[in-house]
């Protein structure tokens, strides 16, 4: 429980400088934001050491609440804004959280660095991927998933390049703060 307090805490400090979150009411923040996150472990593969990527980290959600239940997780934060990334670093070293890396940069750019490591999660919350299936398919290690945090089912019409919908996990936030679903695909 200390490490999200203390990042609600800063979250809150932060967001009062620069907008991390449109979301400020506190019960709000709890249940759209940490409650919603943790939800993921629901298709999260916890055995051994797991590599998890953050697509468009933003104020770390949802992968920071996630390490906090899988402290063993090796995490990278993808978080091209220069100002949402300075948050994710100061969090991170001060909630001492480890093996945890914030990448300053869009997926288009990591994709093509050559130290660039393959995930077995890579999770996406809150940001448009229509067009980065194979993207993220070339950052899966085999049997590896995508998970995105999505409001509704996947349409029939809808497709990720490279990579296939194995499974759609729905859940209801709580207080009737909304329907939710986890849709996840693999190569």
């Amino acid at each position: 429980m200390p490490l999200f307090f203390h990042y609600f805490c800063e979250l809150k400090k932060w967001n009062k400088a620069i907008n991390l979150t449109a979301i400020d009411d506190d019960e709000e923040i709890l249940i759209k934001h940490f409650i919603d996150s943790v939800a993921g472990i629901k298709v999260i593969d916890n055995v051994g050491i797991n590599e998890l990527l953050d697509v468009g980290a933003g104020a770390g959600f949802p992968s920071l609440p996630l390490k906090f239940l899988l402290p063993q997780v090796k995490l990278e934060l993808l978080e091209p804004s220069e100002k949402k990334g300075s948050f994710l670093r100061y969090v991170v070293g001060s909630l001492g959280l480890q093996p945890v890396t914030v990448v300053p940069a869009k997926l288009e750019q990591y994709v093509k660095r050559p130290n660039r490591r393959t995930f077995d999660h890579i999770v996406v919350r809150a940001l448009k991927v229509d067009e980065s299936g194979r993207l993220l398919a070339d950052l899966l290690t085999p049997g590896g998933k995508v998970i995105l945090y999505r409001a509704e089912r996947i349409p029939r019409v809808f497709a990720l390049a490279g990579l296939a919908l194995v499974e759609e996990v729905e859940y209801e936030l709580p207080s009737g703060y909304g329907h939710r679903v986890l849709s996840v695909f693999s190569k």
